[in-house]
This record gives C-alpha cells, structure tokens and sequence, in this order.
C-alpha cells in the first residue's frame, strides 16, 4: 500500500483507540483528496477486524471553513439574543481574530444585526502571544514588524 493510505490507517487506528464501544468515529478531512484516501484506508481488513471488535463505526467529514464556523455561531447568537440586547461583543482567541472579524462584517451577519437593530464587535481575549516571531528584514525596516508586535 502506499505511503499515505499507510498513515491514513494509522490515523484511524489511533481514534479507533480511542473511542468506546458502540460509538461512532467521526474524522475531519481537510478536503475530498484526504476524504478518499480515508475511505480506502477504511476498507482494509486490519481497520474492519478492529471496527467489529469494538463495535464501533466510522464517519468521515470535512470541516467548515473557519470563517463559516464564526458566522454560524454569530448569526445563532444574534438570534437567540432577548430583544433588549443592543450590543453584542463576541469573544475569540487572538490567533482567531481575523476570521471572527471576516465573520462579523460579512452581509449575512451584518443584515442579521441590522435586523434586530443590534451593534457588534469583535474582541480578542486569552494569552494567544506568540513565543516566536520571524520577521524578515524589510518587514522590520519597514514596521509590519511593530505592527504585529503592537497586537500583543
């Protein structure tokens, strides 16, 4: 077998592992590519023996953008508000902030709080700051560095 299905079965071996009995495994693949390569891996006969052993099946999926994950959430947030809300400000790690920012102003959220008459913002919490920054020489000279730094 090759080299990826090898390590697509390890993968599922591992979660395989880790599951209780009778439950249902569920997998992210990062995209179709992947998907296939652990749809095959499924059919081995090692994977199949531990499936039955364990009484356990698997399902694969893959993930939402994180970008579409935040809009979820924020348009469930906004309309399961009460209607005295008027201010909403949704929290996220910092290493999340752009996508929660992207999710904020798309127009699906923006019609939703303008609907309910409701302003948002996004706000970073947590101790995300990196504990190593690699900046090139023009971003240094020019200030992107700073820049980036003046977030933490």
């Amino acid at each position: 077998m090759s080299q990826p299905i090898e390590r697509g079965k390890e993968i599922i071996k591992q979660q395989i592992r880790l599951a209780q009995p009778g439950e249902v495994v569920r997998i992210p693949a990062a995209d179709q590519a992947n998907l296939t390569l652990f749809e095959q891996a499924l059919r081995s006969f090692d994977i199949q023996r531990m499936l039955i052993q364990r009484n356990l099946t698997v399902e694969f999926y893959i993930p939402e953008a994180p970008i579409e994950q935040a809009k979820k959430w924020m348009l469930q947030f906004i309309n399961d508000a009460p209607s005295d809300v008027s201010e909403i400000v949704f929290p996220c790690p910092a290493r999340d902030y752009i996508d929660a920012q992207s999710a904020l102003a798309s127009p699906e959220v923006q019609a939703a709080l303008q609907a309910r008459n409701i302003t948002a913002r996004v706000q970073a919490v947590g101790d995300d700051k990196p504990s190593i920054v690699i900046a090139t020489y023009e971003q240094v000279t020019n200030g992107e560095l700073d820049d980036f730094l003046s977030r933490y």
